[in-house]
């Protein structure tokens, strides 16, 4: 994966930074460690720290033998709370930069010591590992009770929200390049079987398929099909407002 205008990408979390004062963040800036990581590199084990993307894009992946199931994806701003306790396991899941990315690594001692004392910041790291535990209760809904086609519609629509930008056509264009194959991890599918429902989108004018990119041409037809909305904290207005 890789986006299209990163110049013109919006956060779709809310960045646990804002609102703190100058001092609070400094001090965790201070106490992080930058790392650097080309497109494929994957986050060496961590434990007992707090992940903050400052450039780039990554994906946190569930895997087991030869199959990833993308579970999140990240951006500029966003941080990743799940190893604040906890050792990250290679054989469950992982994080990787999908093109160049700088990461800031906070160790868990920092964040404890500000989060006792500003409930703000507590806050905000509550609200982060909330809004991570609603993706994995979304995805396990989708795997175990939608089919594939709703499957793949309700993948496109989160996308939209963090990736889409309005046509002039009443459609939207999925700021993203990705193939086909990453596209059946976030949608729990084989590529083969992927590949024949998004070539029914297709016929059916839902979706203009270009290579290694999706556009939406019929968005309102999309979210009938997908039966659900979007995850509510990636909601882009610039894409959902006036559409059904």
């Amino acid at each position: 994966m890789r986006r299209q205008f990163p110049q013109d990408q919006a956060p779709w979390f809310e960045d646990i930074f804002d609102g703190l004062d100058a001092a609070t963040t400094q001090a965790l800036l201070d106490s992080g460690e930058e790392q650097v990581l080309e497109e494929g590199d994957r986050v060496p084990k961590l434990r007992d720290s707090l992940i903050r993307v400052e450039d780039g894009l990554v994906k946190v992946a569930v895997t087991s033998d030869d199959r990833n199931l993308c579970v999140g994806i990240y951006g500029p701003g966003d941080t990743i709370v799940a190893p604040l306790f906890d050792e990250w396991d290679d054989g469950l899941y992982f994080l990787e930069a999908q093109e160049q990315t700088e990461l800031l690594v906070i160790p868990q001692d920092t964040v404890l010591k500000i989060a006792s004392g500003n409930p703000l910041f507590l806050k905000k790291l509550m609200r982060v590992q909330g809004q991570a535990q609603y993706q994995l209760m979304y995805a396990i809904r989708m795997l175990a009770f939608y089919n594939l086609p709703q499957r793949v519609a309700q993948v496109l629509l989160n996308l939209a929200a963090m990736f889409g930008m309005p046509d002039q056509k009443r459609g939207v264009r999925l700021a993203l390049r990705f193939t086909q194959e990453e596209l059946a991890e976030m949608a729990g599918a084989r590529r083969e079987t992927l590949s024949t429902v998004l070539q029914d989108f297709r016929e059916d004018d839902i979706l203009d398929l270009r290579y290694a990119r999706i556009d939406i041409r019929d968005f309102d037809a999309l979210c009938s099909l997908a039966g659900a909305d979007p995850l509510p904290f990636l909601k882009n207005e610039k894409v959902f407002v006036g559409k059904s």
